[in-house]
């Protein structure tokens, strides 16, 4: 395809609010050459792109599966209580704000429980699994084995996952290990239909069914992101995954920073020995960028290239387009004249700083959320092509829509306003003051 990916804002991005921000994990950033980079580690960011560089929310489904919090308290929140009952309603609260994408927040309030009781066997769960999928091992065996220490008997079936997950640790060290790392890569390629896929043998060796099941990943990818844009690509799409040291071998000269993936006509990824739900909404998301990027030639309009890859990731792991507090924080944007019009960020969100950029996105997903509750599959299709076939986004919005760019900024800030009526009285108030 020729095309140029954009990682995602894992996307939601579970963004990025004022009062409750996600766990920025993963940041993205365009190069000068109109390469498109993504890594776990804030520092590695160039200086000159670290006001773009988007934060990209860890996948926390697995959080969920193993849903092992105990029984609810008799005392309502907020009323005081036991310490139990108050370090109980810290970890509802916790998960609470793992499904809704807010894992900074969540592992906030899950390290205080363990400030209170450092006995208590969930928080170490949760934090095991957040750490896990940070890359930081060591403080994920730690929890793992603080878990094992404090777990009773009731969770026998979450001793034994967390016995499983120690296992899983000593492969992601392995594939991390670059002393392992020698020769030519091997791998082990799987074609179908619609993916030409090779995999690092070492992956393919820790998992049996490793190809498989990223095939299985990237082919709910192409069926959701088809049904969402009402298109399907002209060709298959090459995909590489890589062990993490592999990776590092093979293309750390390509850049001066450390990432994790890139794309050159192929997505190359640097995966986890164990593919969980966290690399699935990735590939959703790239997936999304890759297919918008065959129909139109380009990425822009930016704010609609990220805003559809973001809303169908966040579909992807069954979490809401925007959160209350996501919009609370885009009405305190109008309120405070502050909102970021869309003609601004349609050719990059280059030049933000940290705090726009992550408006930029949710106003991104919002704005796409908005267009996908009013048009059909078959509109969206054509909008695609009308983009491809040359039209502006003005044009090709005011086909669909009866309206601009404009209009539709201002239509969804209308919206926004509706939502939060007592913002409009307080304002009325003070205007009458």
């Amino acid at each position: 395809m020729g095309s140029v990916l954009h990682i995602g804002c894992l996307l939601v991005c579970g963004l990025l609010v004022a009062a409750g921000p996600a766990a920025a994990e993963h940041y993205v950033w365009i190069d000068e050459n109109g390469v498109t980079h993504f890594t776990n580690d804030p520092e590695a960011v160039p200086e000159a792109h670290r006001g773009a560089a988007t934060p990209d929310v860890d996948e926390t489904r697995s959080l969920w599966d193993a849903y092992i919090l105990g029984e609810r308290t008799g005392t309502a929140p907020g009323t005081g209580g036991s310490e139990s009952d108050r370090i109980t309603r810290l970890l509802r609260g916790a998960e609470r704000d793992l499904r809704r994408g807010e894992t900074s927040r969540a592992a906030a309030a899950l390290k205080s429980v363990i400030d209170f009781d450092p006995t208590r066997a969930e928080a170490h769960w949760y934090l095991a699994l957040l750490d896990r999928q940070r890359g930081r091992y060591d403080s994920s065996e730690s929890h793992l084995r603080a878990f094992l220490a404090y777990a009773g008997p009731d969770m026998k079936n979450e001793r034994a996952s967390a016995e499983k997950r120690l296992r899983a640790l000593a492969d992601e060290r392995r594939l991390a290990d670059a002393s392992r790392v020698r020769g030519k890569m091997q791998v082990v390629g799987l074609d179908s239909r619609h993916f030409r896929i090779q995999v690092d043998a070492e992956l393919d060796r820790t998992r049996a069914d490793y190809a498989k099941t990223v095939l299985r990943y990237l082919e709910d990818a192409r069926a959701q992101v088809s049904a969402d844009l009402g298109v399907e690509p002209e060709e298959p799409l090459g995909v590489v995954f890589y062990g993490r040291a592999r990776y590092d071998r093979e293309h750390r000269h390509r850049f001066s920073f450390a990432t994790v993936g890139f794309f050159d006509g192929r997505i190359h990824v640097a995966s986890p020995a164990h593919p969980s739900g966290e690399l699935r909404s990735l590939l959703f998301h790239e997936y999304a960028h890759a297919l918008y990027r065959e129909q139109t030639g380009s990425d822009r309009p930016y704010w609609l290239n990220e805003g559809l890859a973001e809303r169908i990731e966040r579909r992807s792991r069954r979490v809401p387009p925007s959160t209350h507090g996501e919009r609370a924080a885009l009405r305190a944007r109008i309120e405070s004249d502050s909102w970021i019009p869309l003609r601004s960020i349609a050719r990059s969100f280059s030049g933000l700083t940290d705090e726009d950029a992550r408006i930029a996105y949710l106003e991104s997903v919002v704005v796409a959320d908005w267009i996908e509750s009013r048009t059909d599959r078959l509109q969206r299709a054509r909008l695609l092509s009308r983009l491809g076939s040359g039209f502006s986004i003005d044009q090709a919005l005011h086909e669909m829509l009866g309206m601009d760019t404009d209009e539709l900024d201002a239509a969804v800030q209308a919206e926004i306003r509706s939502e939060f009526p007592e913002l409009a009285r307080s304002e009325g108030d003070r205007e009458g003051d």
